[in-house]
């Protein structure tokens, strides 16, 4: 398993994608990565001939092509001006710029999210045909409440035509923008899916903006492929490229054990065997030690491994969606205080660490405890279910255990049921070395276990804040 995992790690196409993804964007440090609002700035910024990304009308262009493509009844461009459409052989201009969060009938809390008012020039035979086309689009990236807004939207669409003259009017373009292509109340509306505007829309153009205007279209690019802020309630990826689908795919399927022992490693073996499968589930087996690596590989890569994870359970979304949920793994870090001094100061710690520090303050409180003592203040049968009855039935043991068999292993005993000796590699399942804790006044020491689901670790809480008050325990979000 560990040459497995090195040739994973090590491979050029684990390196750039966990590179590309192991990075904050502009949107996810502003915490604004899934804010409708913020979206719909930069579809304004973009589609914006006078912006400052320098390719002029070249946006607005693929924006009609790919609705053109989409609107098969031609209802919006006819015969006469449809091939010229996809061609993109004409002028257009924007009137009075393109706006967003334009007010419907002077409402304020009725808004379009993006609205332009397009002049579109089309060379005929005799004379340049010039039509008006209005174009509003409504942003849904999470849900399909509002959609009935549609109706609304699309009147103020067709009262506007009704400003220039008929033989200038051309037809209102609606767009609905989702992750999923949700349908509007108003037919009139196009549904187009994040994606598709990020494959047909702003991938194409996004190689040739240079400067730091280069970056800003790279980071928006990235922020719709992964949303790992810990205060949204889903991790909803909204659009991925194609090339970065295939990339995620290959990987998937070159390293297919080790990602979905990871999987398994990462969470609850309930929770993912509806989307691994119960049978596949069955097949995996990986010792403690592995475990503890799989586990630290995940946490060390989470936003990679949910992408893949996407990819390689692609028909599993709403379970995927469930079990990234943030309110199904903690992970957020904590301080460990012993009557109001941090255990180790100006730390922020993981679950593990945090319950050493817990354990610790109970010794500073209680210098005197021996092996017995340090057990009954903390049983392992209420306290870890993770290791009781599976590895051990203490959460503490001796730093020099007596037997130590020739692999380097110690023996530990615990009885599940019968009596069975149980080898485990000290520096994977336990704090060694100068993470030791004192017991009996500094004249023994005991090692604890390292492993503490997010179950275990909020029992182990509880039962802080029950018994032991000189310990504080402190969430830090």
């Amino acid at each position: 398993m560990e040459g497995k995992i090195l040739e994973l790690v090590n491979s050029r196409e684990f390196q750039s994608l966990a590179d590309c993804y192991g990075k904050r964007t502009v949107f996810e440090t502003l915490k604004v990565q899934r804010k409708e609002n913020r979206h719909s700035a930069f579809i304004a910024w973009w589609l914006d001939p006078n912006a400052g990304h320098g390719l002029n009308d070249a946006p607005l262009k693929l924006l009609m092509r790919l609705i053109a493509t989409k609107d098969m009844g031609r209802y919006i461009f006819n015969s006469d001006v449809y091939a010229k459409v996809i061609a993109g052989n004409y002028k257009v201009e924007v009137l009075d710029g393109v706006e967003v969060e334009k007010c419907v009938n002077g409402d304020k809390k009725n808004r379009i999210d993006v609205w332009a008012v397009l002049k579109m020039t089309f060379e005929t035979a005799d004379e340049p045909l010039e039509l008006i086309y209005p174009l509003a689009i409504v942003n849904r990236m999470y849900s399909k409440k509002g959609d009935r807004k549609t109706v609304g939207y699309w009147n103020t669409i067709c009262s506007h035509l009704t400003e220039y003259p008929q033989e200038s009017s051309g037809k209102g373009v609606g767009i609905i923008l989702s992750p999923s292509g949700v349908l509007p109340q108003s037919n009139c509306f196009t549904p187009i899916t994040c994606r598709e505007l990020l494959v047909y829309v702003i991938e194409p153009l996004a190689q040739i903006v240079t400067g730091e205007q280069r970056s800003f279209v790279d980071s928006y690019i990235l922020s719709l492929g992964c949303n790992l802020d810990e205060s949204e309630r889903q991790y909803n990826v909204l659009a991925i490229s194609e090339d970065e689908i295939e990339q995620l795919k290959a990987l998937y399927g070159a390293y297919k054990d080790v990602f979905d022992k990871i999987f398994v490693a990462a969470f609850p073996e309930n929770k993912v065997r509806g989307i691994v499968g119960k049978k596949r589930v069955e097949e995996l087996s990986f010792t403690e030690e592995e475990m503890a690596m799989l586990y630290e590989l995940w946490a060390a890569h989470e936003k990679l491994f949910k992408l893949i994870a996407y990819q390689a359970y692609e028909r599993k979304k709403k379970k995927l969606d469930k079990l990234f949920n943030p309110n199904n793994r903690d992970t957020n870090k904590y301080i460990v205080r012993h009557r109001g001094t941090e255990i180790f100061p100006n730390k922020r710690l993981s679950k593990s660490m945090a319950a050493l520090a817990i354990f610790m303050a109970y010794l500073e409180e209680n210098p005197q405890s021996g092996m017995d003592a340090l057990r009954n203040a903390f049983p392992c049968e209420k306290l870890n279910q993770y290791y009781h009855g599976r590895y051990y039935n203490e959460l503490f043991y001796p730093s020099q255990p007596d037997n130590i068999d020739e692999g380097g292993y110690e023996i530990l005993s615990y009885t599940a049921g019968k009596h069975i000796d149980k080898a485990a590699r000290a520096e994977w399942d336990f704090y060694m070395d100068d993470l030791l804790l004192p017991i009996e006044n500094g004249n023994g020491y005991a090692m604890c276990v390292k492993m503490w689901k997010k179950r275990d670790f909020d029992s182990l809480k509880r039962w802080v804040n029950t018994k032991y008050k000189f310990i504080d325990v402190q969430e830090c979000f």
